[in-house]
Order: C-alpha cells, then sequence, then structure tokens
C-alpha cells in the first residue's frame, strides 16, 4: 500500500481538485492495512471511482482511496466482476455474449463499483434486477461481507451504499434474465421507428448501438465539454403541489405513478426557467442538454454548487418543487 501525498483527484468537471493523500488498491489483502491506517491516524476520506458523478473540492483534507480491481469473470449465470472495470465495457461485453439487460444501460460513464451505489439507470432501466450480490470491505469494522440485490435498499438512483464506509470490491451479475428488450422509453422507441426497424430482429447489440448513437446526439462528451452527467433527479412529487402560477401542468414532462405521485422531467423544469438564471461565472448549461451542467475547464467546486443553488432557487420559486442534485458533492 503506497500513500501519495498531494494527489490529483480526477474528476470529469475539470476541477482541478487535490487532497492531501492518496492511495491506490491493488489487492483484497491491502484493504485490512487500510484499515488499521485510517483507525490510527482518525483521518477522513471517501472512495474515488472514475470521478464522472463527482463534485470535489479545490483541496480535500484527507485521504482518497482508489481501486484497481479489473477482472471480469462468468461462472454458469453469474459474471463477477471487479469494482474498477469501466461500466461501459462490462455492457459490451454483455451484449457481446448475447447476455440480456445490459443494452440500455450502455454508455453511462463511470465504473462498475458505482453502479450499485446511485442504482443507476437509463432508457426504462436500472441496474437493481441486474445484480445478484454485491461484495465489499466494510471500513467501519474492518471486516469483509456482500449484500444480495434485496439487501441493498435500492431506491430511484439511491441505494444504502450511498454515502456509506463500505468499498465495493467486486459485484456478480446475472447472466440468465429473460431473453426481453425493453424497448418503451421515448427516444428509444422513437429512433427504432423513425429507421423503421422491424422489431422482431432486435438484439442487445443493436439496442445498445441505437442507445449509443442517442445518448452521444444528446449528451455532452466530458471530454470536450467538462461535465458530471446529468446533475439533478428527476423530482418525485404529489401533483397537487405543484404551483402552476406561472407554468400549466401541459408545459411539464409527467409520468404518473400512483396515490397523486408523479415524477416531472427536471430537464424540462429548468428549460423553462434558465433564461431567468444570473450569469455564472466558469459553469453553464449545456445546450444539448438542460439537464447537464458544464465548465469551462477551470471552475471550483464553488462555481458549480452556486450555480446549481440558483437554479433551485428558480424551480422552487416558479414550481415549488425542490430539484435534488445527483453527483456527490465532497466536502
Amino acid at each position: 500500500m503506497n500513500l501519495e501525498e498531494n494527489y490529483k483527484i480526477h474528476n470529469s468537471l475539470k476541477i482541478n481538485s487535490v487532497s492531501d493523500y492518496g492511495v491506490c488498491i491493488n489487492k483484497l489483502d491491502e484493504l485490512p492495512h487500510l484499515f488499521d491506517f485510517i483507525k490510527s491516524k482518525k483521518i477522513k476520506y471517501f472512495i474515488l471511482g472514475e470521478g464522472t458523478n463527482l463534485v470535489p473540492p479545490d483541496r480535500y483534507s484527507g485521504l482518497v482511496i482508489s481501486l484497481n480491481f479489473k477482472s471480469i469473470e462468468k461462472n454458469n449465470d453469474l459474471i463477477r466482476v471487479g469494482s474498477s472495470v469501466n461500466w461501459n465495457d462490462l455492457v459490451q461485453y454483455a451484449v457481446n455474449n448475447n447476455i440480456y439487460g445490459f443494452e440500455n444501460l450502455s454508455l453511462i460513464p463511470g465504473s462498475v463499483g458505482a453502479s450499485p451505489i446511485q442504482n443507476i439507470g437509463a432508457y426504462g432501466v436500472d441496474v437493481e434486477p441486474l445484480i445478484h450480490r454485491v461484495y465489499f470491505f466494510d471500513l467501519m469494522d474492518g471486516s469483509f461481507n456482500s449484500f444480495s440485490s434485496s439487501e441493498c435498499k435500492f431506491g430511484y438512483r439511491d441505494s444504502l451504499f450511498k454515502g456509506s464506509n463500505m468499498i465495493i470490491t467486486h459485484i456478480e451479475f446475472k447472466s440468465n434474465l429473460e431473453k426481453k428488450l425493453c424497448l418503451s422509453y421515448g427516444s428509444l422507441h422513437k429512433k427504432i421507428n423513425d429507421i423503421s426497424l422491424d422489431k422482431k430482429f432486435l438484439n442487445p447489440q443493436i439496442i445498445s448501438k441505437l442507445i449509443t448513437e442517442i445518448r452521444e446526439a444528446a449528451l455532452p462528451n466530458p471530454l470536450i465539454e467538462p461535465n458530471a452527467g446529468s446533475f439533478f433527479k428527476n423530482p418525485i412529487i404529489d401533483i397537487n403541489s405543484i404551483k402552476t402560477d406561472h407554468f400549466d401542468l401541459n408545459e411539464l414532462i409527467i409520468w404518473e405513478l400512483e396515490n397523486n405521485l408523479v415524477k416531472v422531467g427536471a430537464a424540462k423544469l429548468i428549460q423553462l426557467i434558465k433564461n431567468e438564471l444570473p450569469e455564472a461565472h466558469n459553469v453553464s448549461i449545456s445546450k444539448k442538454h438542460n439537464l447537464v451542467l458544464t465548465t469551462n475547464g477551470i471552475a471550483s467546486q464553488q462555481d458549480v454548487i452556486n450555480f446549481a443553488k440558483a437554479i433551485q432557487s428558480k424551480v422552487k420559486y416558479y414550481f415549488n418543487i425542490n430539484l435534488e442534485i445527483e453527483p456527490r458533492v465532497i466536502l
């Protein structure tokens, strides 16, 4: 276990962020040593994946933990995957082996280890039903453990891993799900119809390719436009609580749930109020997607948070809706 000082925190927002210390864990047997170090030094820490869903500080007074577990092993009906594997690499492994369920999650940035934390999802599919078991090291008591999918307390972009002291090392995914495609999401359904594809001949490879094309057209590439993906969650609220003094409900994008609950499209809310926002320093709303905040590569964490707060304030004023930030903000 090699400790580095002034460890650069890589992040897709391109915030120039450095921590006091950083360490990369290459073997499972290094984790107990890490636990002893943290316990003896009483140092604060956080676990860094690919930094694509992160708003880090300019300076972090603590320890950043990176992992290097990159194996993919198929055993009967399960795929055991190291947490450091790139998520889209796993998706391509699945579709190339005609494994169903992963294709709608193509091109989501980040690592496999981050997928259960956020219960990542896109185009009508969440990662939850793909997961069999999550293996982790608990920095609270120095133990290795695992949870089944049902024990992970998955919710909308949420799980018990969020904000926890658990280092996810490996995940077992199901490779024997029903050979059924999810084609109901609006933009995917439209693309299939626009190019007149016969649904009888669709397969995971074709759907993955289509979704990759949709994402590339709709979302900015973080290598070109620094961003952390969708910056706000789609809020789930009581439809009767929405303020309609300024905009009608039919101007919003609303998905009905149950018991008067609805999910409201956050991108549309931002589109309707963005002309009311004050001028921001180093941060803007992407021209490709209203839910994505981009930086010019020199923004600070405070620049990003200030702009996000301005958006939240306007949305609250016009719609009585609280927008929740989706990326992890490190303090």
